[in-house]
This record gives structure tokens, C-alpha cells and sequence, in this order.
């Protein structure tokens, strides 16, 4: 994921990309943020976002007529305007904007509006993992479940299974925070793959079931409840 953020306020763009950084820790989410002072320097860099936090009130160019721009290039990132005055909102829906934020920063609200964007974009990181020597890319997408094996984790896709050099709990640190949930000593699966659970087991969508042990029971209750509100499509 890649976000830019386009302020003149160069107080306010620190906030945001400390906010950022925090976020993409807490959930395990790679995100690289560009910083951009004003709507020519975003408009002249070649990277291609996928959101925007842009500043409507800016000098020369604003927030609107950069906007503007962006999408006559055919851009189809999200944009997140940032603005003092709330009554442009009706204008900004003409370049299809994704959310509005409103300064002073209220970081509740936006923790929301980036669990929303997670969440419609399925943005997943990929991993790198070590395989017999080799260096593997797997989609954390791809991922169905984890089993611990000793030393190593087998990672169960939904084309194979392979063997990192990981263990377990290596590998978990690698994947995203809001989908992924260690259900037993020696198991945790992707949230998005469970099909149903009765009892203690989870089923999940390529057939396979994983165990909940009773001490993690609670937390995966919670976690899950957390997941469906939040982040889970499906209808």
C-alpha cells in the first residue's frame, strides 16, 4: 500500500504519517508514505497511490483542482480530503472522494475511515519467507491456515503447502494483525477462510478444520466479532 499526504501544513502531514506508521505496525500492514507541501509536487511524482490525504486549502493549486487533475489521468486512488470547512464536501463528491477529514486530526475517526479502506481494498501484505534455502513470496491472501512443526511452520495455501524455516509464531509476526488469529499452540488461520464453527472446530473454505483450544476460546470470540464488524465482505 502506498498513501501520500498533501498538505501545506507541514505539522499537520507529520501527523498523519505518525498516525500511519502506527497503524501499519498495530496491524502488520506494509505501507509507504510519501509527504508532498503542495498539489504540483504530488501531480509531478510518477508513484501511483493508493490513497490520497489531500489538502483542500493550499496555495496555486488546491486540494480540489489537483483532485481534478489526478482523475482526468485516469487515477483511481482514494482520496481523503483534509479540510477546515466542511461545506466544500458537496463539490468534492464531483472526483469520486473516498472520506473526509476534518482539522484538528481526530485519529478514532480515522483509525475508522483506514479500517474501511483495509477493508474494501483487501489490502494484504505479501510475505517473504525461507523455504529449503530458497526465498518464497507468498500472497498473505493466499494463505489459508499455519501449523507449527517444531522449529518450522508448514503455511497452507490455497494451491500447496509449504515449509518455512520460520516457526510458527515467526511467521505470524510477518502476516497482517487484523486477520490472522492463533486459535491453538500449533495452528492460526485467516479469519477471512472460516466457513463455519460448532464447537470447538473451525471449518474452513478449502474443507480442512482447525482446533480452538479451550484458553484461547474467549480472545477468539472477541477477535472474530472484532473481524466480522469491521472487516469481513462477505453477505
Amino acid at each position: 500500500m502506498i498513501a501520500a499526504i498533501c498538505d501545506d501544513d507541514e505539522i499537520f502531514r507529520k501527523e498523519i504519517k505518525t498516525f500511519l506508521i502506527n497503524y501499519k505496525t498495530g496491524h502488520r500492514l506494509h505501507i509507504d508514505i510519501l509527504e508532498f507541501e503542495d498539489g504540483n509536487s504530488l501531480l509531478n511524482c510518477k508513484e501511483l497511490f493508493d490513497i490520497v490525504f489531500l489538502d483542500y486549502q493550499m496555495p496555486n493549486l488546491n486540494g480540489m483542482e489537483t483532485a481534478r487533475i489526478l482523475r482526468s489521468r485516469k487515477n483511481i486512488c482514494s482520496i481523503i480530503f483534509i479540510t477546515s470547512f466542511p461545506e466544500f464536501m458537496i463539490e468534492a463528491f464531483e472526483v469520486n472522494t473516498y472520506r473526509f477529514l476534518i482539522k484538528p486530526l481526530d485519529t478514532i475517526k480515522l483509525s475508522k475511515d483506514i479500517d474501511c479502506f483495509v477493508k474494501d481494498k483487501k489490502m494484504f501484505s505479501p510475505i517473504v519467507v525461507n523455504v529449503y534455502g530458497e526465498q518464497i513470496v507468498i500472497s498473505s491472501e493466499d494463505i489459508i491456515y499455519l501449523e507449527g512443526s517444531g522449529k518450522y511452520c508448514n503455511i497452507r495455501t490455497i494451491n500447496n503447502t509449504v515449509q518455512s524455516s520460520k516457526t510458527l509464531a515467526g511467521v505470524l509476526k510477518l502476516l497482517p494483525q487484523h486477520c490472522f488469529f492463533r486459535t491453538h499452540k500449533s495452528y492460526a488461520i485467516n479469519l477471512y477462510c472460516i466457513v463455519s464453527i460448532k464447537d470447538d472446530f473451525i471449518t474452513l473454505n478449502n474443507g480442512e478444520k482447525a482446533k480452538i483450544s479451550r484458553n484461547r476460546m474467549s480472545d477468539f470470540k472477541k477477535a472474530y466479532k472484532d473481524f466480522i464488524k469491521h472487516f469481513n465482505t462477505r453477505v
